[in-house]
């Protein structure tokens, strides 16, 4: 049976660093969506900063806050993304995910 990468991010983190990360992280869920398990950690996490890039015009990094018009919906940090929140929790917590599938597909 085929397995998703979408599936790392079926449980969503209880905190968040600004209002627009939940609509990023559905919009990363998505894009995952329809790409299978194997695939390369390295690609996964570029493929990560690339989006981010591709979404907000802004390159992924600690001190990165940014308004994303598509993820804005109310709000006093709506659409905002947090470069902080995604490099110190969600990617780290994507990718330890990934890692407890590929040890499961092996």
């Amino acid at each position: 049976m085929a397995r998703y990468l979408s599936e790392i991010f079926y449980e969503r983190p209880k905190q968040w660093g600004f209002r627009g990360d939940p609509y990023f992280w559905t919009y990363l869920e998505e894009y995952f969506s329809k790409i299978e398990f194997p695939y390369s950690e390295s690609r996964f996490v570029d493929d990560i900063y690339r989006i981010f890039l591709k979404v907000s015009g802004t390159q992924l990094q600690v001190d990165t806050m940014v308004k994303v018009e598509e993820f804005a919906h109310g709000g006093m940090t709506s659409g905002g993304l947090s470069g902080e929140f995604w490099i110190e929790r969600g990617i780290p917590l994507l990718v330890d995910r990934y890692r407890e599938i590929v040890k499961q597909c092996e």
